[in-house]
Order: structure tokens, then sequence, then C-alpha cells
């Protein structure tokens, strides 16, 4: 008994060197378990975890603007080299490209060809291909465009020829040797101040006015007291009735009897006095078809009327059907505001400038836009350059 109590009172406790020792390693060790876990759990290196894939943080992306297709590029190229919208047909070729169909006379396809290309030369797209061939209804131009994003169109234009009825030329120009052209203000009737600037020119301008206007009557009074030359400009159906703020009153439907068409043509001429020939308002529709223009003509040769074919699409037989009735007619040559764009109003009658020089004579149609107002008013003199002089269009119909 007295040896265990010896013994356990010999024990040395630990010294404190030990347990500090002890306690710093276990902290270190500790610390490193900590450190990997929070690089396992963070996606970093791990030693004694499984390394987990670190997520990447999304990327904002810009989303590239989709690219416009071509095939409504080429369309407004096309109505920006003066080809009605009427004329234009978009489907799909046989290679399911898009593809544009145009009907136009044979004579315009030229001057629409080079305006054509400045036009895709402008929006970087090219003409990678044309073909000439010939087909029953006339000569085929086929054209393949590419645009620098890829995209690939096909445009042909059916070029038809002469009408079967034998066209008598149109007269020479007068033995002066100056060019004539006669500058016809359509959609008149609703806007007196329109009327009173184009007084103020003192040029010989052609008034057409809508039979269903406001100051139909007092437009073609005042115009005729200043020995301004009057049309009727006759609303007529279209193919579409695209142009949702054209003033439709009065229109002239192809669905109507012959006898209605009649009765409407003689109210409007009686809408509108002092009228000597009438032009169509719109009338794509209207006008590409030989028997509804035999109706209409027939009134206006009953009164001795001239008309004049605004040409608002390419298929247009008005011109024809006039020779053929022997009512006196002309054709527009240019429009000098159809495009949305106006800083072209400038352009177009410089062209309508050179289309008198070449010719001999010309017929430009223009609307009492501002900017057209303004247009004529500062270029006039401009005319008188070209060798030319403004005139009433019925001097220049074919009688």
């Amino acid at each position: 008994m007295r040896r265990k109590a010896r013994s356990r009172k010999g024990r040395e406790p630990w010294p404190a060197f030990y347990l500090i020792t002890c306690a710093l390693a276990a902290a270190a060790v500790v610390s490193v378990l900590a450190l990997d876990f929070i690089n396992w759990t963070t996606g970093e290196r791990s030693y004694l975890f499984h390394a987990r894939a670190k997520k990447a943080a999304p990327v904002a992306t810009v989303q590239p603007a989709p690219a416009r297709p071509l095939a409504e590029i080429l369309e407004d190229g096309l109505i920006a080299s003066g080809i009605a919208r009427d004329s234009l047909r978009r489907t799909e070729a046989p290679d399911g490209l898009p593809l544009i169909e145009v009907r136009l006379p044979a004579k315009a396809y030229p001057a629409a060809e080079k305006e054509l290309e400045k036009w895709l030369r402008r929006e970087k797209i090219r003409v990678a291909e044309k073909k000439k061939g010939t087909v029953e209804a006339g000569t085929e131009h086929r054209w393949l465009a590419k645009g620098n994003d890829g995209q690939t169109g096909r445009i042909n234009f059916l070029c038809t020829g002469e009408s079967a009825v034998a066209r008598q030329p149109a007269p020479a120009a007068r033995k002066t040797g100056r060019g004539e052209v006669a500058l016809i203000m359509d959609d008149m009737g609703n806007n007196p101040e329109a009327l009173e600037a184009l007084l103020s020119l003192k040029e010989p301008v052609t008034i057409s006015v809508l039979p269903y206007s406001r100051f139909a009557q007092e437009t073609a009074r005042t115009a005729h007291d200043n020995s301004l030359e009057v049309l009727v400009h006759v609303p007529l159906e279209s193919l579409n009735n695209h142009d949702a703020a054209a003033d439709k009153q009065g229109m002239i439907l192809a669905s109507m009897p012959e006898g209605d068409i009649v009765q409407a043509v003689e109210d409007d001429l009686a809408r509108v006095p002092y009228a000597d020939g009438v032009n169509n308002h719109m009338g794509s529709r209207f006008t590409s078809d030989r028997a509804l223009m035999r109706t209409l003509l027939e009134p206006l040769k009953r009164k001795g009327l001239f008309f004049v074919d605004s040409r608002t699409t390419a298929q247009t037989v008005a011109y024809d059907e006039a020779l053929r009735m022997g009512v006196p007619s002309v054709e527009r040559d240019v429009f000098l505001d159809a495009d949305a764009d106006r800083s072209l109003i400038k352009s177009r009658l410089i062209e309508l400038f050179r289309t008198a020089r070449k010719k001999g004579r010309a017929v430009g149609i223009c609307h009492p836009f501002p900017e057209t107002l303004q247009v004529l008013k500062s270029s006039f003199a401009e005319f008188a350059d070209y060798d030319l002089e403004v005139v009433p269009v019925s001097r220049l119909v074919h009688k």
C-alpha cells in the first residue's frame, strides 16, 4: 500500500512547452483543412477534396441586328429607279432564291437599268450576272444580285414590245429647235395656297383637279382665269389600293357596270369646269384592262377631250387604247416626287430635262408638296439652260 502511494505521488505533469506545441500543431492542421475546403467550394485547386469545375460567369453578348432581306432592298431600288410598285411581284425562283419579277415597256428598260445599277452600288450590292433572252411576250433580262452579307436574289425584267396597234410617232418638237416640257400638278382642289404658289411662278403649269375635292370648282375657275390648262384627275381603282392617304372619294371601281362607269366619268367632268382633258389618279387595276379603258374613254371621245396616261403601272394599256379609239393622248415620262425621299425631287427634275432634250418633249407629273413647290420655284430658270420651253400638256398630245 505504501509503495503505490509513492508511485502516484512521483508522476511528473506534462511540461507547458509540449502542451503549447500540440495546440499549435492542431490549429495548423485545422487551418490547412479549412483552406483546402474553401478552395474546393470555390472551384480552386484542392488536395484533400475532389476538384469542382468553376462555373464561367455569363458573358453578355450583343446580338447583331438581323440582316434586312435582300428582296426588300432590291424592291426599294427598283421603286427608286422610277418603276411603279404595282409593276413588281415578289416570288421565289426555281432554285429557291428570292425573285422579283418586273414588267415594263422595252423602251423604259435602259433608263431603269442605269438608275438601278447606281442605286445598288450605293447599297454595296453587286450584280453578279446578267442574262438576256427572248420569250413570247417580249425580251427578258435576268439579274443575279449579291449583297456583302452573303444574301443572293434575282430580278427578272420582262420587257414588252410595242402594242399590236401600230403606234404613230409622236409629233416632232416645234421647229424653233427648243425641247418642250409639260408639267402637270396633280391632286389639286384641296389646297388654295398651293394654287397661289403655282400662280406666282407665272409658268404654264397644267392643273389637275380632283373632282370631289373641297375647292374643285374654285380651283379650276381660278386656273382658267389665269390661263392655266385644267385637267380632271379621275380617281380609278388600283391593284392593291396601297395608298391609304389617297383621296378615294368618287373612286371608279373595276367591278362597276359599264353604264355606271360612264356616268361616274360624266359626273367627274361636271364637277371640274373648263377642263380640256383627263388624267388618272391611281388606277393601276383600271388602266391595265383594255375593256375598262374603252368604257372610260368613250365619254371623253364624245366630248372632244384628251387623255393623259399617268402610268401608275408598267402594265398600262391606256395610251394604246386611246390611240386605237382616236382619243388624243400622251404618256407621263417622269414622276418628280413619287419617292418617299423628297431630296430626290431635284434629280428627278433633271431627269425630266434630259428626257426632253433626248426626245424633244417630255411630260412630268408632280404633287403640291411644299418641297416640290420650292424646287420648282428655284429651278424654272434651268429650263432655259437646257433649251427647254414649258408648255401646256395639250401641246404634246398625239392627235
